[in-house]
């Protein structure tokens, strides 16, 4: 995309006022002081060799699409006028925000040459009807034959569609992570919370005081990790979390660590060991620790490895391409339209479909600022600091083993 919009900002200027304002829509529904603040350029330009000066309406809006459904939301989801309503908020889309950069261009574009054509080829038909001589009669028009684009459009489909199934492909098996570490998490303290017995551990106190501790380490490893995968932003947040529920020490050396998610979970291990568990326990509750070990190394495969840029820049280029020289194509099959002037939206409309998808496998691509996981982290915190007070609602003597019993050892 950078490289259309420095060939298109030297093309397009002196037509720029001819652009459509309808294809450039100044607020969404979600969040309409968000785009006042935020620059128009869209995020399907690739940053990576030059950082952002100001993040963009999409990098912005990315908070926004954390969705979290409940029974409520499937039904109004699945309701009979979805269709209505997602016709009429076309214009409020944070897709067609993120991409009006682009379908501007291209409308203008198409304006571009139906002007052209019409003073310098065709002639000007007024309100009337009335056909005026052009200024200038040139021996053709801008125009291109369709074959081409006929042609290339399979192999451009093909590329899209790869694309768009390998970003989608990546936010599933982020989701699917944050499940696994989810439900891993939940076991660990499930099960140090019922099998901590008194028969190895009289002192009510410190049994439920060293429960809190892996209960706690559990959630703050998630945390970790979502700091991880996350931007600068949460830092601030992060760092108030763990000092309010870590001892100082233990806050401070995660915060100075340099991978925070396995300092957590070596934090994690430590803490297990001093719980009352036989051998067996153990070894069940540190196969959770592994499992979620071997997890945090999937999240950071899938934050750390883009889908190769050359393939997304190559497909970016040659959408950005065919999209921009499609309004040539158009001019003749809209020769019965007054001006031909119906081929600027439609222009726009195809632009805005096809960049839109572009758009959609850009924002799946890096899946952790746009999953839910604020709500994964926060549920497995309530969950875990309730487990301690569940293990307290019973005397000791309703916990066997005893210390007698021959299966303790096994």
């Amino acid at each position: 995309m950078k490289l259309s919009r420095c060939i298109l900002s030297a093309i397009l200027l002196p037509t720029a006022t001819l652009t459509v304002a309808a294809f450039a829509p100044n607020g969404v529904n979600i969040n309409t002081q968000l785009a006042k603040s935020v620059t128009t350029e869209s995020s399907t330009a690739l940053q990576a060799d030059a950082p952002i000066q100001k993040p963009t309406y999409g990098e912005e809006s990315r908070k926004y699409r954390r969705t979290v459904f409940g029974h409520d939301d499937w039904v109004k989801h699945r309701r009979p006028d979805r269709f209505v309503k997602n016709l009429s908020t076309i214009f409020d889309s944070g897709v067609t925000q993120g991409t009006r950069f682009e379908v501007s261009c291209v409308a203008g574009v198409a304006t571009f040459i139906a002007l052209w054509n019409s003073f310098f080829y065709e002639g000007f038909r007024d309100l009337d009807g009335v056909l005026h001589d052009p200024i200038i009669q040139l021996a053709s028009p801008l125009s291109l034959p369709a074959m081409p684009f006929t042609v290339s459009v399979s192999a451009l489909a093909l590329l899209i569609t790869f694309r768009t199934n390998n970003a989608y492909q990546r936010w599933f098996e982020a989701r699917r992570c944050w499940g696994i570490i989810n439900t891993e998490c939940r076991n660990i303290a499930r099960m140090t919370c019922s099998w901590s017995v008194p028969a190895k551990e009289r002192n009510r106190e410190k049994r439920i005081e060293d429960m809190r501790r892996v209960s706690t380490s559990s959630w703050i490893f998630m945390r970790a990790l979502q700091r991880h995968t996350g931007g600068p932003d949460d830092e601030a947040e992060f760092q108030a979390t763990v000092r309010q529920y870590l001892p100082p020490d233990e806050a401070e050396g995660l915060i100075a660590a340099n991978h925070r998610p396995f300092r957590a979970l070596f934090n994690l291990s430590r803490h297990i060991e001093r719980l009352p568990l036989t051998e067996r326990q153990r070894i069940e509750v540190d196969k959770s620790c592994v499992i979620i070990g071997d997890i945090c190394g999937a999240c950071e495969r899938i934050y750390g490895t883009p889908i190769p840029l050359v393939y997304t820049r190559h497909t970016s280029r040659f959408l950005s391409t065919w999209l921009l020289f499609l309004p040539f194509a158009m001019w003749e099959p809209f020769g019965k339209a007054w001006n031909h002037w119906e081929m600027v939206p439609a222009s726009a409309l195809v632009a805005l479909f096809l960049f839109g998808i572009d758009e959609l496998s850009i924002q799946l691509e890096e899946p952790f600022s746009v999953l839910p996981i604020g709500n994964i982290v926060n549920g497995v915190k309530n969950l875990c600091e309730s487990m301690p007070e569940w293990h307290q609602e019973y005397s000791d003597i309703e916990y066997p083993p005893s210390v007698e019993d021959p299966m303790w050892g096994r």
